[in-house]
């Protein structure tokens, strides 16, 4: 099991770690109930670290793989989960990235200002890069 230690004070609690079962820092907390709850997930998966190695990953893909989106997914099976992409999920991904570009599109035609507007393409494949960061195969060692 992978923990983080933090050094936290009584007089300034880290906010944060409520969400994960935080121990009171009372001097007779004898035991605390762990539990799972949806806001952990959800503040891991849309955290800044997620988000930057997300889109770090995605540069990598363009860089290494090209433009070739078969290339790029095998490519990014092989760096998350350290294996090949079985032909459901190479399927699966490609119908991703393909309705998040339509979907991008769409939204981009709403944006006036041309420094705003997003690359839907480098944003679809951050999308999938931030999917296959936070699914269960890669947190958890089967």
């Amino acid at each position: 099991r992978r923990s983080i230690y933090v050094q936290v004070r009584r007089s300034r609690p880290l906010a944060v770690l409520d969400m994960f079962d935080l121990p009171a820092l009372d001097p007779n907390c004898t035991a605390r109930t762990p539990s799972t709850v949806a806001p952990q997930s959800l503040l891991l998966m849309n955290s800044e670290f997620v988000l930057g190695g997300s889109e770090s990953l995605a540069s990598r893909l363009s860089r290494e793989a090209g433009a070739d989106s078969e290339a790029k997914i095998r490519l990014a099976w092989q760096l998350v989960y350290g294996r090949a992409p079985t032909a459901q999920e190479t399927a699966a991904a490609q119908q991703f990235i393909a309705e998040q570009m339509v979907r991008l599109t769409q939204s981009a035609l709403a944006i006036t200002d041309p420094k705003l507007k997003p690359n839907p393409e480098v944003v679809a494949w951050t999308t999938l890069c931030q999917a296959l960061l936070s699914s269960n195969e890669f947190l958890y060692v089967d």
